[in-house]
């Protein structure tokens, strides 16, 4: 018996510290699989469902192994679930301690030069007293300059902007507050440690560091990536450059913000460089607003770039050219200077790349939000990069979610990730009892997705199952548009809160949620996956209609007229499974321990309709399905029981349509 078997045995150290705890044969499989991966080499992708206990499958022999390990999250609440509770648990059942950090990207950390700058500015005077002293208080005594820490500060306070280090403002070594910044000595403990706990978004910024010939992470023997399914996504983010309105006036802003600090004599050019600072402003402005005015993000072709939007792109370069030069006469004495040189020669690079729209093997976008305009351009396929970056690169790779197939197989997934060459591949199932403990209804009678009248017939069938359960509901649509008519649709027709996604940060909105028992949550994307609730204050996850990609989008498109262009069929080979992917993500909100109970309602006729539909209920779950009102009423009535107390009531009348 390897080391590993023996921690999940009935006699090993989890059980002897878990009193309940039983062996889940499921999960010893998994453990052993990644036990094989980390010793040998290789890549691993396995599938574990919704309550394996993954976590410890993997965490468990990279532990053992003592290997040099990076655990890459998708998001960073499983990334603090892994570090302060997953890892402290272990250690207590192991009674030993686990050399393992916790590392962030720098956006996180306090920037000491730019906080002592700050506090030596008239900006201070923009913000409350009261912020500046919890500030002061918390920088004088935090050991680890980690706003985690700093709970006086909500998650977009501009305060924080000021203060923290950021990519465009770090100078690294030449920092005269380099032996005690916060990044640096959060990066040596990472050096130092057997496992580094980051999310994915600061491995592929690592990976993007290091084609550049830098580094963020330390080197490592073996990569796990928990929520593997959304690797390609991110990676594509990070591989994507692109420019605002509202990042060159930033930069313009910290530019001379690091002059003033800067402090220098002699300095001839300085009343001139002011000017040249405005002139670069405007010039932005005058870009910026040349584009397309039609909110949202449109694919970007070279017939849009008119003669306006050229003679304002070299009217700009030019406006930042003179700032460049200007602030060469200053280069080499200060660091800060010379760091913000680089930065705005790195900026002209990126408007001159997402400008030439003829790259191949990119799409070229832009993007008009409500405060700034966007330009950019991304990689149609990252299947190489994430080949040749981590596949090729990294001895060993685990891939892990519950999330990974569609239809029964990992081919998509693969393709997508470059991975054409042999892995292992392993498929864990869920413990759940998804015969007792759930239902999926089909709302077979809604009128296309695409008929006007489709948010009326949603938020019909939506508030007579929400009356069913008594509320503890998500309501979850693939758009804002939909989220917000149906939302207005509920309004005065729910049991209890009715919540929606933008009203308070998703941590503060969750928490409401699991306060009232008869709470309604309309959400988008965002809480379609990393969110985790269970009990029975979650009990119905409705869902809106097929999550495909809108082919509208620049990226999708691309990539259709990419594999259309190859001979492939790319709806079923990329919209299909794609969408497949995200709906398995969405109906594993519902069911999280053995004792949850409730039913993922798809209003979207075309399960009942299309043949493609087996794509999805075979990725799916074996969850039996209601495909009339009666079915899912009968059922509901037969299992559900009073919370705490609250009656449920059930629904008197049935919607409108039924089958």
């Amino acid at each position: 018996m390897s080391a590993t078997q023996d921690i999940f045995s009935v006699q090993g150290p989890l059980a002897s510290h878990w009193p309940r705890y039983e062996p889940r044969p499921s999960q010893i499989q998994m453990a052993q699989a990644v036990e094989s991966t980390l010793a040998s080499g290789g890549v691993l992708m396995a599938e574990a469902g919704t309550g394996t206990g993954k976590t410890l499958a993997y965490l468990v022999p990279a532990v053992e192994l003592g290997h040099k390990t990076v655990i890459s999250t998708g998001t960073k609440n499983l990334q603090e679930q892994i570090f302060f509770k997953d890892v402290v648990a272990l250690e207590q059942a192991l009674m030993r301690p686990i050399h393992a950090v916790y590392l962030k990207g720098q956006e996180n950390y306090l920037c000491r030069r730019r906080h002592e700058e700050f506090l030596r500015s008239p900006r201070t005077f923009s913000y409350a007293s009261k912020k500046i002293a919890a500030l002061e208080r918390w920088a004088a005594h935090t050991e680890t300059g980690d706003r985690m820490e700093l709970e006086q500060l909500g998650d977009n306070d501009p305060l924080w902007r000021e203060v923290c280090s950021t990519a465009d403002t770090r100078i690294g070594s030449r920092c005269p507050f380099y032996a005690d910044c916060f990044v640096a000595r959060a990066r040596q403990a990472a050096a130092e440690a057997q496992i580094v706990i980051v999310n994915h978004h600061l491995y592929f910024a690592d990976l993007a560091t290091r084609r550049r010939g830098g580094a963020i992470l330390p080197r490592h023997d073996a990569v796990i990536f928990d929520e593997a399914h959304l690797i390609e996504d991110i990676a594509t983010d990070f591989f994507s450059i692109s420019v605002s309105s509202a990042k060159v006036l930033r930069l313009l802003e910290e530019t001379q913000k690091t002059l003033k600090a800067a402090r220098l004599r002699r300095d001839p050019g300085e009343v001139r460089r002011s000017d040249l600072f405005m002139a670069a402003a405007s010039a932005s402005e005058n870009l910026f607003f040349s584009f397309a005015r039609a909110p949202g993000r449109s694919t970007l072709e070279p017939a849009e770039l008119s003669d306006a939007v050229v003679r304002a792109h070299l009217r700009l370069d030019s406006a930042l050219d003179a700032v460049e030069c200007s602030l060469r006469s200053l280069e080499g004495r200060d660091e800060g200077i010379d760091h913000q040189i680089e930065c705005i020669a790195s900026l002209r690079e990126d408007l001159e790349s997402i400008l030439s729209v003829n790259q191949t093997g990119f799409v070229h976008w832009q993007e008009v939000k409500s405060r700034s305009v966007v330009i950019g351009a991304s990689p149609i396929d990252v299947s190489t990069t994430l080949r040749e970056g981590i596949f090729f690169s990294v001895d060993a790779v685990v891939l892990t979610s519950a999330s990974l197939s569609t239809g029964g197989s990992f081919d998509f997934l693969k393709k997508r990730l470059g991975i054409d060459f042999d892995i292992d591949e392993l498929t864990v199932p869920s413990p759940f009892d998804y015969e007792r403990q759930a239902r999926l209804y089909l709302g077979r009678d809604t009128v296309d997705p695409r008929h006007p009248g489709f948010p009326d017939d949603v938020a019909e069938q939506a508030g007579a199952l929400i009356e069913m359960t008594g509320g503890g509901a998500f309501f979850l649509s693939t758009s804002i548009k939909n989220m917000n008519a149906v939302h207005d649709r509920l309004r005065h027709n729910v049991p209890g809160p009715l919540l929606l996604q933008g009203q308070a940060p998703k941590t503060s909105l969750i928490a409401r949620f699991v306060e009232d028992d008869r709470s309604v949550l309309c959400a988008t994307t965002s809480f379609w996956q990393g969110v985790d609730i269970p009990g029975d204050a979650l009990r119905l996850v409705i869902i809106d209609k097929l999550p495909f990609a809108s082919p509208t989008d620049p990226l999708v498109a691309a990539r259709i007229e990419h594999l259309e262009a190859a001979g492939v069929n790319a709806f079923r080979q990329y919209q299909l499974p794609s969408a497949a992917l995200v709906l398995k993500q969405g109906f594993g909100r519902l069911i999280r321990t053995e004792t949850d109970r409730g039913i993922v309602a798809i209003l979207d006729s075309r399960l009942s309709t299309r043949g493609y539909a087996k794509v999805f209920f075979s990725s799916l779950p074996p969850v039996p399905i209601a495909r009339t009102w009666d079915e899912v009423s009968d059922w509901w009535s037969t299992t559900a029981t009073p919370l705490d107390g609250l009656a449920i009531p059930l629904l008197q009348n049935a919607p409108a349509r039924t089958s």
